[in-house]
């Protein structure tokens, strides 16, 4: 029987994940494939996480609340979880944030990664603003840093496309060909480091049609395009890194990266006041020195 292993890493999401593991469930038809899921905790919600695998286990998911560690970041996070999904045998590993929901197709489809090979990486879909599904897929553009959708207006040359990080399938073989997540991202850029590195290493990537998953975003972050409403966290760590991530893969851009993050110091000293400037130069620097 092939295994589907689920990675939620949790910060304060206790709800959330909750919310998931609920429409985990509503998603599973069938004994088969086996579902194991890993509660990853990187606060201090172990008691409302067990509440979350008892539920789970009464529906035959197959969970274990990893605790204990701290906040190690979500991309360290998400590697305590897939250790132990590897050791439990998955097939599959699926990476999904908490705040995220299953809205379409079976649990099932996630294994259907594997028709792009033993090898590979898998986007879920979404149901866009103009009503229709897409491919959950992000751009980074590789001058300014700043993410946003695919555009088919995009120069290549600038524009990094991957598999967006709230919903990510790996196969067994790909997780352990890259090695993981690279956790010198505590929070954000990881997809983007994936895409790099996955395509360096020859990894194809393919989208998995039958699977929709919904993101709201930024539920434990703070992280919102509203630049009066992001948090500080967001600010620092989106700023760290952007910069761990350019010197780590384009370094002959990292000078300009550096450079617009200053102007978008600048700009959220105008529209979110000195806190949120700070932020940013402090990430700027410390993805600097990292």
């Amino acid at each position: 029987m092939s295994t589907l292993g689920i990675a939620i890493v949790n910060y304060l999401s206790a709800d959330d994940c909750a919310g998931l593991v609920r429409s985990l469930v509503a998603h599973h038809a069938g004994a088969e494939p086996r579902i194991a899921v890993a509660l990853v905790d990187n606060s201090d919600q172990r008691r409302e996480l067990e509440s979350v695998a008892e539920f789970a286990r009464g529906h035959g998911l197959v969970v274990r609340v990893i605790h204990g560690h701290g906040n190690v970041g979500y991309a360290a996070g998400n590697n305590r979880g897939a250790r132990w999904l590897l050791e439990m045998g998955a097939d599959v590993i699926w990476v999904l944030n908490p705040d995220t929901r299953i809205t379409g197709g079976v649990l099932a489809s996630a294994l259907d990664v594997r028709r792009a090979g033993d090898c590979a990486i898998g986007a879920t879909t979404s149901v866009g603003a103009d009503g229709g599904t897409h491919p959950d897929l992000g751009a980074l553009d590789l001058l300014t840093g700043r993410s946003g959708q695919p555009s088919t207006g995009s120069a290549a040359s600038r524009t990094l496309t991957y598999v967006a990080g709230h919903s990510i399938l790996l196969t067994r073989e790909a997780f352990e060909k890259l090695g993981g997540f690279t956790e010198d991202f505590f929070l954000f850029y990881e997809e983007a480091d994936i895409a790099v590195r996955s395509a360096r290493l020859g990894i194809p990537v393919t989208v998995v049609d039958g699977l929709a998953v919904e993101h709201s975003g930024g539920g434990a972050t703070g992280a919102t395009r509203d630049m009066k409403a992001k948090s500080p966290v967001t600010y620092f760590h989106a700023s760290r890194s952007c910069m761990i991530f350019f010197r780590r893969h384009y370094g002959r851009r990292l000078p300009l990266a550096a450079l617009v993050r200053l102007l978008y110091a600048a700009k959220a000293l105008m529209v979110a006041g000195p806190k949120a400037a700070t932020a940013v130069l402090r990430g700027t620097v410390a993805g600097l020195l990292a």
